[in-house]
């Protein structure tokens, strides 16, 4: 059952989303959730990689920073106008969060420790479904398996991670599983990228690209050509605050708070 979103929530994601109608992705970093394909995860858990529980929720939002980075960075690349950016935002929520009223066009990617399922490498997605709206909304539509990840890379890690190291690493991986989502595939080798990795964000380990492991410890960005393709799928809009969507957005958050306070207050009185 979708729970509602909290009002702080809400306003909070009103006040700094600009546009009411972009595509909205959720990543859940809390529930035990199955994807599309069947892949079972539980909570991420920062534990595996070193870090005190308690820091779970800095290094979640520098995970989601990072993420935004990699899609919002428009200035990096020159086809890009500096007062644009991809038309998507990103909100850590569960996926039992019902976030309707914040947008209708969203999906959910899972982020935690793999449990079961048929695939066991570090994520995966779909292919274009996110892009071309070929799944229902809210479905899960990818998975990355943090366990894996900080299993996989503890030796290119020196056998004790950084903040840096592991944000890079999380967010390397589900920025490439949103890519592929969004219609993006695995390149053949290297492709030149603004990143700080000869290898762009969609690189693989695997054939064809080949990507060393220890490149995945590095703050690397979309190549030229996915930023290209990421444009044409998604669009563009203004890199500044839209005022109106977001007053129409904390409006309809008062107005939610208000209709749940009064029927709360209904409900006290026919039990009083």
């Amino acid at each position: 059952m979708l729970k509602k979103v909290s009002f702080l929530a809400l306003f909070l994601f009103a006040m700094t989303s600009y546009s009411a109608n972009a595509l909205l992705i959720k990543v859940d970093f809390t529930s035990t959730s199955t994807d599309m394909w069947g892949n079972t995860t539980s909570a991420f858990d920062v534990t595996q990689a070193g870090f005190a529980a308690s820091t779970f929720n800095s290094l979640t939002d520098a995970i989601m920073t990072a993420v935004r980075n990699d899609f919002y960075n428009s200035s990096l690349y020159g086809f890009i106008s500096n007062d644009k950016q991809l038309n998507i935002d990103f909100i850590k929520a569960a996926v039992t969060d019902d976030v309707s009223a914040i947008d209708p066009n969203h999906y959910t990617i899972q982020v935690g420790s793999r449990l079961s399922g048929p695939y066991n490498g570090l994520g995966v997605a779909c292919y274009t479904c996110v892009s071309r709206s070929t799944i229902a909304p809210n479905t899960i539509f990818g998975s990355i398996f943090s366990n894996n990840i900080f299993s996989a890379l503890t030796i290119s890690a020196g056998f004790s991670w950084d903040t840096n190291e592991a944000v890079n690493a999380i967010a390397g991986t589900l920025s490439h599983e949103i890519g592929h989502g969004l219609g993006l595939a695995h390149p053949t080798l290297a492709q030149p990228n603004p990143g700080e990795s000869a290898w762009g964000l969609m690189a693989t380990g695997a054939a064809p690209s080949n990507m060393p492991n220890i490149e995945r410890l590095k703050d690397r960005a979309f190549s030229y050509e996915n930023m290209e393709i990421l444009v044409n799928n998604l669009g563009e809009r203004s890199a500044a605050v839209s005022e109106p969507p977001a007053i129409i957005l904390f409006l309809s958050a008062c107005l939610m708070l208000f209709f749940q306070l009064r029927k709360k207050n209904n409900q006290a009185s026919l039990m009083g």
